[in-house]
């Protein structure tokens, strides 16, 4: 009965449609960890984490599938291209399939496996696609499923383990009359035409060893069962064919002329004798870490685990690389932008600010006109676990990379120069009660409007940093604010009010305020009672264009609507945001973990979650703009570590642990001249809830808005080429019906120009 219901399950296709999100979005994914490999029709299809690639052999052009363009964003874990359907098959851990059938834009995803509540999870994983005859054999954690090319849906499914149980099949083939499944319980088969094969009692054991490749050459079924492949002509009656000491073969191959075997660090090609005709181990200076090869048109083509895909002719010739640009990794812990171009890095810390193991990754640069630029982590010094980036403004080939191991490097010009720590400089280093070492613990950095750079250093005695333009290093100690000189292990974001004031996150202690003015050190938090705050562990920090202090802690969101009033006697409260929700009330992002908040040129905030996504919210946070997700953009996750903007164009950065997107949806290049402002919807009408958008702006111009008496309503400086007005006096309230005067002065103040705006209420 369980067999029956599944199959009657499976057997109904649920597709969804994959949207094509490239006019707004562009993806910076990883490629150089392959997963798997395929062929056909002259092009070459390559699986990386979670993106493809594919390499035409006919004109040498290489193009990529991502999100962007309709993938899941999901583990990848087979990939298998159909040339009789010219349909491409993308299967994942979770148990997705995409299809993407040549010459649609379109990508179709089925969800048939994943949505079953009767299959476990660690079940669902997509092993293997084997075609015969129409239908492509899927290998999954539970048993075989078959899928209808010439349709597109499912057929029947099989549960081959004992009893009708789920058994993990890793790879199938159709060899004579039968079909063939590698399992971790032997190698088992029944008959390809029977009637009944779905009937686990059809199927019986031929080789009991655990099979997980299988390939067909010469007339033969090879299998790798350990660290040997067995042969057998009938099924039945196997011989060793080759053996392997110590070493457990990765995937068995075979075309017509030659089968192909993949070790961790060699690929072996045999001819139809069993003749080793070539070895392939280390190629030149890429990684020798590989997970399947296949043979054509005389080359190995191999999927590397760090190298991307290598081309080695089978005769004379020079190897190839094939990687698409991009970063070194998909899971990215924190961006930085500036005009053009942006930075990530791949350090980490567990959610107590631990950083232990000590991580050994490079860092990446992004340039729009030039691309990737990759810097190892032995270019990088040997900088261990990079956090942050902060970038001078006032000298954009300088930045200074925060290290919560290490302490703090200086690129110049993309070339690590120094790294600072406690041997040549005060920053300290921590050492826990058997004395051993924590490493030179920094994190944020951010510069104030001197071109100081401001960092913190967790666990000092100075959990502050000022480095000045000269390089001089200045320690705060902000230890007085501690009762009982309980340090906090995490300190986080730093920002600056408009009134020159500094504010620190804690990951225990709440918020921290700094007066570089005069020394004066305050802190509020959720203990004592009145500072409102959801939760002590702070993690992101933004200050908007009204001077607003944005608190994104991991219980949710509270504002500062005057931050330095922690600096006055008496009780200093944070505020939530209160939206109707179906007409009731609300508080915005309750309980959610923000990671991140970030103010555009509009005054509008984005905040990323994990878990949740991305929320765009209007300047007072009253309206909710979007919320991108997984589901509704191209975001190959919703656990969104880093946001960043670009100051110009506005391009807002995602980075996420499974790889960065972009969105140009909001902004627009910055004009040459004032003479194109515009401004719509013009009137605004009763029924109109949105954004008014005020337009044809160039770089850092003023938009002030006042009504006809000249009472002014609304200000902001350009970054880009647009802005939007929630039609609020300063976020407080919305303004009157009447005539509005948008009075816009260009950066030199030589050129205005005044638009009117009429709002009907």
């Amino acid at each position: 009965m369980k067999n029956l219901l599944i199959l009657l399950f499976l057997s109904i296709s649920f597709w969804l449609q994959g949207q094509n999100f490239s006019d707004e979005w562009t993806g910076y994914f990883a490629y150089a960890q392959t997963k798997d490999i395929t062929e056909g029709n002259g092009v070459v299809y390559v699986a990386s984490d979670n993106a493809v690639f594919a390499y035409s052999t006919l004109d040498g052009s290489l193009t990529t599938r991502s999100t962007i363009n309709g993938l899941s964003g999901q583990p990848i874990s087979s990939i298998y291209y159909s040339a009789a359907f010219e349909t491409l098959l993308v299967g994942y851990e979770n148990g997705l399939i995409d299809v993407i059938i040549d010459g649609n834009a379109n990508v179709l995803t089925v969800v048939d496996i994943l949505n079953k509540p009767s299959i476990t999870p660690t079940e669902k994983r997509i092993n293997h696609f084997h075609e015969f005859n129409g239908f492509v054999y899927i290998s999954t954690g539970f048993g075989i499923s078959l899928f209808d090319l010439g349709r597109l849906e499912f057929d029947d499914s099989y549960f081959i383990g004992d009893n009708g149980a789920s058994l993990n099949i890793f790879e199938t083939s159709v060899f004579g009359d039968y079909v063939y499944a590698a399992t971790s319980s032997g190698l088992r088969r029944a008959l390809v035409g029977n009637s009944n094969i779905i009937d686990f009692n059809n199927w019986s054991t031929t080789n009991g060893n655990t099979f997980r490749g299988l390939a067909i050459f010469n007339e033969t079924l090879y299998g790798i069962a350990g660290r040997n492949a067995f042969k057998t002509t009938n099924g039945v009656n196997f011989s060793f064919a080759f053996r392997y000491d110590n070493i457990t073969p990765r995937d068995i191959r075979a075309t017509d002329t030659e089968l192909t075997v993949t070790l961790p660090e060699s690929i072996l090609i045999y001819d139809e004798n069993d003749n080793l005709t070539r070895t392939i181990g280390t190629v030149g200076e890429f990684v020798n870490d590989y997970n399947t090869a296949l043979t054509l048109n005389n080359s190995a083509y191999i999927s590397t685990r760090g190298s991307g895909m290598i081309e080695v002719p089978l005769a004379n010739g020079m190897p190839r690389q094939y990687l698409p640009d991009g970063p070194l990794e998909n899971d990215i812990f924190n961006i930085q932008a500036a005009t053009n171009e942006v930075w990530a890095v791949y350090g980490d810390y567990d959610v107590f600010y631990n950083p232990f193991p000590f991580n050994e990754k490079g860092l990446s640069h992004f340039v729009i006109d030039s691309g990737w630029k990759n810097i190892s982590f032995e270019d990088a010094l040997f900088t261990t676990d990079m956090v942050n980036v902060a970038i001078n403004p006032q000298n954009p080939t300088q930045v200074f990379v925060p290290s919560f191991s290490a302490g703090l490097l200086e690129i110049n010009e993309e070339i690590p120069t120094m790294l600072f720590d406690d041997t040549n400089s005060p920053l300290e280093r921590v050492f826990d009660s058997n004395g051993s070492n924590g490493g030179v613990r920094v994190n944020s950095g951010t510069f104030d409007s001197s071109n100081n750079l401001w960092i913190s250093n967790s666990l000092s005695s100075n959990g502050l940093f000022k480095v000045t333009p000269g390089g001089q290093f200045q320690g705060i100690s902000i230890a007085e604010v501690f009762p009982d000189g309980d340090r906090p292990s995490g300190l986080d974001d730093i920002v600056f009010g408009s009134d020159g004031n500094l504010f620190l996150g804690t990951n225990s202690a709440g918020l921290i305020g700094y007066n570089p003015s005069n020394g004066a050190i305050a802190r509020i938090s959720g203990d004592e009672g009145a500072a409102n705050l959801p939760s002590n562990d702070i993690r992101a920090l933004a200050v908007d264009r009204g001077g607003t202090l944005w608190i994104g802690t991991r219980r949710g969101l509270r504002l500062l609507f005057s931050p330095s009033s922690i600096f006055e006697e008496g009780e200093t409260t944070t505020n939530p945001i209160i939206i109707l929700q179906d007409d009731i009330p609300q508080e915005l992002l309750n309980d959610q973990v923000i990671t991140e908040i970030v103010v555009d040129g509009s005054n509008n905030k984005w905040i990323s979650t994990i878990g949740s996504g991305v929320f765009f919210v209007s300047p007072n946070g009253q309206e909710t703009l979007a919320n991108f997700t997984t589901r509704n953009s191209p975001l190959p996750s919703n656990n969104v570590n880093s946001m960043s903007i670009d100051p110009q164009s506005g391009t807002i950065y995602f980075a996420t642990d499974r790889g960065m997107v972009s969105f140009d949806g909001t902004s627009q290049p910055p004009a040459e001249t004032l003479e194109n402002v515009g401004v719509y919807p013009n009137p605004v009408r009763p029924t109109f809830s949105g954004l008014v958008t005020i337009d044809g702006l160039t770089a850092r111009s003023n938009v002030k808005i006042t009504d006809l008496v000249g009472n002014l309503v609304y200000e902001e400086v350009a970054s880009s080429g647009n802005l939007t007005w929630d039609t609020t006096a300063f976020g407080r309230h919305k303004v009157a019906s009447g005539v509005y005067l948008i009075l816009v002065t260009g950066p030199d103040a030589l050129e205005t120009n005044i638009v009117k705006l009429l709002i009907i209420r």
